[in-house]
């Protein structure tokens, strides 16, 4: 009889258990549609029953919101504080009752007027957000109103906006698209200053000292508005730049950093002095990121083994390693496009690197469809002792170079990677 009891009573706990569990895995871990809930006190499922405004059974309560339940602070920076009142009124026949529910953020405080609004009266709920460091780059959250209106006991209410840091820029990455060598080019972007101090832009440059020497840059500054600049209207400064690139820049892909560096101003324009570690790292700067490509005349077909094409413009052609009885030779096809080219002619510039080491013979042309193509043999002549170049610095290659007679066609270079024995 006592094992008859005693297993009885392990049924009944194992059973148990088991059904915790399996309501715990169905509805244990799920977070409600509002968020993680956070309030000024301690906070319990029974208080979204218990909590609300009365009975609201037979309420004739009717709430309704006169402004939209959802607002964009747009632009704010860390630590800045944002307030936004809402507006609610009682289109019922009785009395609506008002209670402050839960937040999604204990940053978000709520603020309500009056808790018991009369048929047709109106009151206004303040919602107030202070930006924080979150490494995000927007933030949304949302405060409740409990009511005593039946169809609608809770209110969601949500504010929301882009965390931004000192500056703006819009675009984030200033492209100029696909543009043909011969051909000069723009670039245009926008950057809002959003610190406490108006500032001084110095002179802009750009990461590489080959697009500088062809750009003409002009930055001039407007105060923002909010029908032109939007969400970024409430900017201190606005700065318009303007890039103009001469014709000259090799083929291929185009990353490069427009750079402006500049000084803060006090009330008065006077200059600030800059701080000690931002002198040390050459000064404030303000950096964007510009792209593009330069698709050229120029090209080459080849084998996608060996031959590919350089960032900034070019092509590599890699023969690798070379046994004593590897190929020292190769044939490609350099390919010239563009509505000039029956009336261009290509070769190849005088000095090659190294020289007496790499050779190249650039044979007639076969015009095919929409391009003309120059066969190329490039060739290596080992020496008494072996030669590397394989590309471990930027000059460690050999070099071609292919150019024509034609002002609007820019020039093309031509790496190659070897390493060859001595004889």
């Amino acid at each position: 009889m006592k094992k008859f009891l005693l297993s009885l009573v392990l049924a009944v706990v194992i059973g148990s258990l088991s059904g915790w569990a399996i309501n715990y895995r169905n509805y244990g871990g799920r977070i409600g549609s509002f968020g993680m809930f956070a309030t000024n006190k301690v906070f319990s499922a029974a208080d979204l029953v218990s909590e609300l405004p009365v009975d609201i059974g037979d309420s004739q309560a009717k709430v309704e919101m006169l402004t939209p339940q959802n607002h964009d602070f747009g632009m704010m920076k860390p630590g800045d504080e944002g307030t936004h009142t809402f507006i609610v009124k009682n289109t019922g026949t009785e009395d609506l009752r008002l209670r402050l529910g839960a937040t999604t953020c204990k940053c978000t405080l709520g603020e309500l007027k009056r808790e018991a609004l009369a048929p047709g009266e109106t009151t206004e709920v303040t919602l107030t957000w202070t930006v924080k460091e979150s490494g995000e780059p927007e933030f949304r959250q949302s405060a409740q109103i409990l009511t005593n209106d039946p169809n609608k006991v809770a209110i969601s209410l949500e504010i929301m906006g882009r965390i931004v840091e000192n500056v703006d820029v819009v675009p984030e990455t200033w492209s100029f698209g696909e543009v043909a060598t011969g051909e000069p080019l723009e670039i245009t972007g926008t950057i809002y200053n959003f610190m406490d101090d108006k500032i001084l832009p110095g002179e802009a440059s750009f990461s590489s000292e080959e697009l500088t020497a062809l750009s003409t840059i002009e930055v001039e500054s407007y105060e923002p508005t909010e029908e032109l600049d939007g969400i970024r209207s409430t900017a201190t400064e606005a700065f318009k730049v303007t890039i103009k690139v001469l014709p000259g820049m090799r083929q291929g892909a185009v990353s490069q950093n427009f750079l402006l560096p500049f000084q803060r101003l006090d009330g008065d324009g006077n200059v600030i002095p800059a701080p000690a570690e931002s002198i040390e790292h050459g000064g404030e700067m303000i950096s964007v990121t510009t792209a593009g490509k330069i698709v050229g005349n120029l090209g080459m077909i080849g084998p996608r083994s060996k031959l590919d094409g350089i960032p900034g413009g070019g092509y590599l052609y890699s023969f690798g390693r070379i046994g004593k009885d590897g190929s020292l030779k190769c044939r490609v096809h350099v390919t010239l496009r563009g509505d000039d080219r029956k009336n261009t002619k290509l070769k190849i510039r005088d000095k090659v690197v190294p020289e007496g080491v790499v050779k190249a013979t650039l044979g007639d042309a076969k015009d095919r469809a929409t391009m003309t193509l120059y066969p190329l043999e490039i060739e290596l002549v080992p020496g008494k002792e072996p030669i590397e170049r394989l590309g471990t610095t930027k000059d460690d290659y050999g070099s071609i170079w292919i150019e024509s007679d034609n002002p609007k066609v820019t020039a093309m270079r031509i790496a190659i990677k070897f390493a060859i024995p001595g004889e």
